[in-house]
């Protein structure tokens, strides 16, 4: 293979890299959507254990980044380090970048979830807590509803069982990084839980009047 088809190919397997891990407007990455319409599962175990895509992922940017390298004559080094710069800064970044030019409404919003968390006490029945949500908009005044989505919680799940948010409605301000907390109190009379404790790292559906994002 000569060194024009070497470098065409790892060009090709780059791209797909950045194609599969591509997560706008949904969490979900194009690669986990390919691979459930083929039936494939994207977990050695459920949602846990060994990540066959994350595995593909690898081998497919170790392999373009080898051919890459293989195909050029000069300033090999610098271009490599450039490349595996692109595949990890280039995804997120064309995404904020589209969300800040082109993106209206609920699709401006990124959901930061390191950020994000549930807190609750029981007080004999009732369970008394509060949630922060932290987004970022980088775009215009946006109104909009959230709900905490079922999900394989191995804690706490009783807190999105128990629809804490409710059908308030946020807002955020055009190009602001903000923090939202929710307060409740619910009845839990059939609910077991602990005395007291928190959820975190879990995933949300944003709602508008006319659309919904899975962040």
């Amino acid at each position: 293979m000569n060194k024009r088809n070497r470098l065409i190919i790892s060009l090709t397997l780059i791209i797909l890299t950045l194609v599969l891990s591509w997560k706008y407007p949904d969490v979900t990455t194009l690669g986990e959507q390919w691979f459930t319409a083929l039936g494939l599962p994207v977990w050695s175990n459920g949602r846990d254990g060994f990540n066959y895509l994350g595995i593909l992922l690898m081998l497919i940017a170790f392999a373009g980044l080898y051919l890459l390298s293989s195909s050029l004559n000069k300033h090999r080094r610098k271009i490599v380090i450039a490349a595996i710069i692109a595949i990890v800064w280039l995804p997120a970044n064309l995404v904020i970048g589209y969300q800040t030019v082109f993106a209206k409404g609920i699709y401006t919003l990124e959901y930061d979830r390191t950020s994000s968390n549930c807190t609750y006490k029981r007080e004999e029945q009732w369970l008394t807590g509060s949630c922060t949500l932290t987004f970022i908009n980088h775009g215009r005044d946006v109104d909009f509803s959230v709900a905490i989505r079922r999900g394989p919680f191995l804690n706490n799940s009783f807190l999105e069982q128990l629809d804490v948010l409710g059908d308030q409605t946020f807002h955020m301000a055009a190009h602001d990084k903000n923090s939202i907390t929710v307060p409740f109190k619910k009845w839990a009379q059939d609910v077991e839980t602990p005395s007291s404790g928190s959820m975190s790292g879990f995933d949300i559906t944003v709602k508008s009047e006319t659309s919904q994002r899975h962040l």
